[in-house]
């Protein structure tokens, strides 16, 4: 997919000048951008990375070390997530959208599970959202726990946080 590998372009160009730490990335449902190869290049140059696993609907995620040949198994949603690997805090979370407005708010599949996440993380880790450009929205009017993204990474652009 184009769109695919111009968002892993951009992807990498914004990560170009961070010294490599931990990044948690997702597993794609409904359509959303697959990010795996791009993490696997960034596991090769130093990287670790984790995904996110739901421990209850109203909790913040829960961050598990991920590499390709980590035992997986599908959980809520059924999406595959890394099974007796270690938890992470990662410093940087690529996180899927469905649609993002101008202030940088995303909406998500529902859960509110990012939000809380960023609410609740010290430090705060680096939010980037993920999605394409035709999910650009004039406003989402976001709710007060509505976290917004630091930047937000289509095919078509970086866009940094106002």
């Amino acid at each position: 997919m184009r769109a695919q590998q111009q968002i892993h372009d951009h992807l990498l160009s914004l990560l170009a000048p961070v010294t490599p730490g931990s990044i948690s990335f997702y597993m794609p449902i409904r359509g959303e951008i697959n990010c795996q190869a791009l993490i696997e290049q960034l596991l090769a140059s130093g990287w670790q990375a984790a995904l996110p696993k739901i421990i209850a609907k109203d909790a913040a995620l829960q961050f598990r070390q991920w590499t390709p040949d980590c035992d997986m198994l599908p959980e809520i949603w059924q999406i595959p997530v890394p099974q007796n690997t270690r938890q992470l805090s990662p410093n940087i979370l690529l996180i899927p959208l469905v649609g993002f407005d101008k202030q940088l708010h995303r909406l998500g599949n529902g859960g509110g599970f990012y939000d809380r996440s960023l609410a609740s993380m010290s430090p705060k880790p680096l939010a980037i959202g993920v999605g394409l450009e035709r999910q650009k929205l004039v406003d989402i009017q976001p709710q007060l726990h509505d976290m917004a993204m630091d930047y937000v990474v289509t095919e078509q652009a970086i866009y940094p946080k106002p």
